[in-house]
């Protein structure tokens, strides 16, 4: 039976009414100005099928991305892309971490490619290592996925080992995805971002998303970045035309427009905000992981169950008990705004002053 697991879902649940919904981490600025406005208005194109190849889209997006727009495929959000990767890529073994978004185990599983996981482990702060490299030296899977910065953790991992990485797929003829949906809410993103590498690195395949970093979630876009056009056909072949709508496209088109503003204004607030909900839930007693994403990953030291004691408030957040690799002590937290996080720090207080 299918089970839907990405939280975000509070909204849909029978007789819930006014929840803060943590569980999903959106950018608590909101989407952009003139988004709403250039999706209203092309609700006229809605007449006619969308332009399938995405053209002013990938237009605005190479421009902010400063890419050449031909390396572009646009989808129907993040996990559109994640899930046509395996077929395009023909990938019989694929190689993720643990914990890690359950989408790529879930695609390469649709796909029939065998999984191999690598642990993170929590004593290493879930860091990734060079053991990732190693065991796609020895492994040898088609296709590896890898989240920068990772979700659930929030934890980054270097350009260096990534373009190892690159360069171990080199010699064994493998391709690496490269997930950047949370990276635009890390200070210096540019620094951390793998474009640099697509250029010569043709077995490179950027994700991202305008799901989080613009908070458009119902709207469905993402995309993936190539320099490899064989990629880029493959990833249109192996899914439905039109995989963008008009309507997305538009908000896509509008959210880019002076888009530079709008995340630093983002990584400024999400950063202030991220280190007072870390100093207080620290000081509750309440393990915190180095995130740098909009979201804080936790450990639970205490006997209740942190999820539902929250649901008695009105706050929804992330169990990972999901995750492979984690367990039910492990949750994580979106990142909202100042009053919303203020009553998650309030409810937290009682929670754990109730409990003492």
């Amino acid at each position: 039976m299918y089970i839907y697991d990405h939280g975000g879902n509070a909204a849909f649940e029978n007789g819930k009414t006014g929840i803060l919904d943590l569980s999903a981490s959106i950018n608590p600025l909101g989407m952009p100005g003139g988004v709403a406005e250039a999706i209203a208005r092309a609700t006229a194109d809605c007449t006619r099928y969308p332009d399938s190849l995405s053209t002013e889209l990938r237009e605005k997006i190479a421009q902010f991305e400063n890419v050449n727009p031909d390396w572009i495929f646009c989808g129907n959000g993040a996990s559109d892309v994640i899930f046509r990767l395996p077929p395009a890529l023909r990938a019989a073994k694929v190689l993720v971490t643990a914990p890690a978004f359950s989408d790529y185990e879930r695609s390469a599983r649709a796909y029939g490619s065998e999984i191999i996981r690598y642990a993170l482990s929590a004593a290493d702060g879930f860091n990734l290592d060079d053991g990732f490299v190693e065991t796609a030296k020895a492994e040898k899977p088609g296709l590896m996925f890898l989240c920068n910065p990772n979700n659930p953790t929030g934890v980054l991992t270097g350009v260096n080992l990534i373009e190892r990485l690159l360069e171990c797929c080199n010699q064994t003829g493998a391709y690496a995805a490269v997930d950047e949906c949370f990276l635009d809410f890390v200070e210096n993103a540019g620094k951390l971002t793998s474009k640099k590498l697509l250029e010569s690195h043709r077995n490179l395949i950027i994700i991202k998303a305008f799901t989080k970093t613009f908070a458009l979630p119902g709207i469905r876009l993402g995309y993936a970045i190539c320099a490899n056009a064989a990629i880029v056909d493959g990833l249109r072949a192996h899914g439905a035309d039109w995989p963008v709508s008009a309507l997305a496209q538009a908000a896509g088109v509008a959210a880019l427009d002076g888009a530079d503003d709008y995340i630093k204004r983002t990584v400024s607030y999400v950063s202030a905000e991220r280190a007072i909900i870390e100093k207080g839930l620290t000081g509750l007693g309440f393990s915190v992981f180095g995130s740098k994403a909009n979201y804080l990953f936790i450990r639970n030291p205490y006997a209740f169950d942190l999820c539902g004691e929250l649901d008695k408030y009105g706050i929804r957040i992330r169990s990972c008990a999901n995750f492979h690799g984690l367990d039910s002590s492990y949750y994580r937290i979106a990142i909202s705004t100042s009053d919303n996080n203020a009553r998650l720090l309030t409810s937290l207080t009682e929670i754990v002053s109730r409990h003492s």
